[in-house]
């Protein structure tokens, strides 16, 4: 599985002072850590990014990549930001993530294509959550139209079937588990040259429940979903019960070989 680390985000305290301040230290800190953790790609969420969005995203993006070797996941709903992070990555970038409106698709999947960057498409439009699977699979459709459209390659499309919190939406959870099964029949469905991948933002499961539940919903939730044929995950590496999991589970289906020492 593919493993994305979340936690360089706007939304921590910690990390918002820094981006104010420009102070790299912390967030270096923050991307090694997530890296030894077994993260693959970091996430760079700068929230909305409506002032300075491109110069913010360039120096975050040149600051992390000039002491950590390791692809980054460039997450703002600023396009004009994504591509200037595009323009100073090193190696091969993600886009995190767009929707299935077409004013987003038409901007970001020629970028995707130009700068030969993974993208992640949500299932999600400006309408807000689609309210069943059905709604969930249209909209992907068009997201993988577009990249076909595009000339982008299937295998550098990410889908995301959305998780909603079981706190608030426990219906959604089921629909969301639905719609991966889904997207994992695609390409059979839609003839295409390519099967798209798949990935989920995990934590979303757990928001508004209490802290003790947190982690054992996160990585209950993620098996299921990887026994449905999940191929990432945008998580908290730093969270040893759940990637413990997941080396058990690549164990268990004999994705990797087995040692006692599988866990270290």
């Amino acid at each position: 599985m593919l493993v994305v680390g979340e936690n360089i985000s706007v939304v921590s305290k910690v990390v918002g002072n820094a981006l104010k301040d420009r102070n790299a230290e912390p967030i270096i800190k923050m991307a090694k850590e997530q890296k030894a953790a077994g993260a693959d790609y970091i996430d760079l969420n700068i929230g909305p990014a409506t002032k300075k969005g491109e110069e913010l995203m360039q120096w975050l993006v040149k600051s992390i990549q000039d002491k950590v070797d390791v692809p980054l996941a460039l997450d703002t709903k600023n396009t004009s930001a994504i591509e200037a992070g595009l323009e100073v990555h090193k190696g091969t970038a993600m886009i995190n993530s767009v929707t299935g409106d077409k004013e987003k698709l038409d901007i970001l999947m020629p970028m995707a294509k130009k700068h030969k960057s993974k993208i992640v498409g949500i299932a999600l439009t400006e309408k807000g959550v689609p309210p069943d699977v059905d709604s969930r699979v249209e909209i992907v459709m068009n997201i993988v139209n577009s990249a076909l459209e595009h000339d982008v390659p299937l295998g550098d499309l990410y889908l995301d079937p959305i998780a909603m919190p079981v706190a608030v939406l426990q219906r959604q959870v089921s629909n969301c588990i639905k719609a991966l099964e889904i997207f994992k029949q695609l390409k059979e469905m839609m003839a295409l040259p390519d099967e798209p991948r798949t990935i989920v933002g995990l934590s979303n499961i757990s928001q508004s429940s209490p802290p003790e539940l947190k982690s054992l919903l996160n990585r209950t939730y993620l098996l299921i979903l990887l026994s449905r044929g999940l191929d990432s995950a945008i998580v908290d590496p730093l969270d040893k019960e759940l990637m413990n999991a997941v080396k058990t589970y690549d164990i268990l289906t004999n994705k990797i070989l087995y040692a006692h020492s599988y866990l270290d």
